[in-house]
């Protein structure tokens, strides 16, 4: 019997198993990393319409001078929290990067005080409620910059 060809086929059948096994190994990776960042798109998706839905709403309020200031702060009190800001918000800190859970609070923070300005009285045309807003919208782009670069940092690992 021809031990070298016994033992060559051995070590073939190593070399051959281990390379299914390491091929199915990184093939698994990827899968995983392709689903972590399709989950991240959706948070960030879905936190981001909250917050614009929010917005509009808070938005649309502050278009109404005929109302009473306390008709309008009875109607923009609760927008945020109906929009579920706040929950996707914590859904991110489950998963979102350390920087983009910093923007998203930053965002939220702002549109809280957007709000809130808004509820004290201020209509559309107003100074602080035009500040407000447009304090907002600087906090909400550089969020979305945010997630932008997350999601091309998670492609890059690929």
């Amino acid at each position: 019997m021809q031990w070298t060809a016994l033992i060559g086929t051995g070590l073939g059948a190593v070399i051959g198993v281990g390379s299914t096994l390491a091929a199915d190994r990184m093939r698994w990776r990827r899968d995983t990393r392709e689903r972590e960042r399709a989950n991240l798109q959706v948070l960030y998706a879905e936190f981001i319409e909250a917050l614009l839905g929010a917005r509009d709403d808070i938005d649309q309020v502050s278009k109404q001078a005929d109302r009473s200031p306390q008709s309008r702060a009875q109607s923009v009190r609760d927008v945020i929290a109906e929009h579920g800001t706040y929950t996707k918000e914590y859904q991110l800190e489950l998963i979102a990067p350390a920087s983009v859970i910093a923007h998203a609070q930053d965002a939220s923070h702002k549109l809280a005080l957007y709000r809130d300005t808004v509820l004290n009285g201020a209509t559309r045309d107003d100074p602080p409620c035009r500040e407000a807003r447009g304090i907002f919208r600087d906090a909400r782009k550089a969020l979305v910059a945010e997630m932008r670069a997350s999601l091309r940092r998670q492609l890059t690992l690929e």
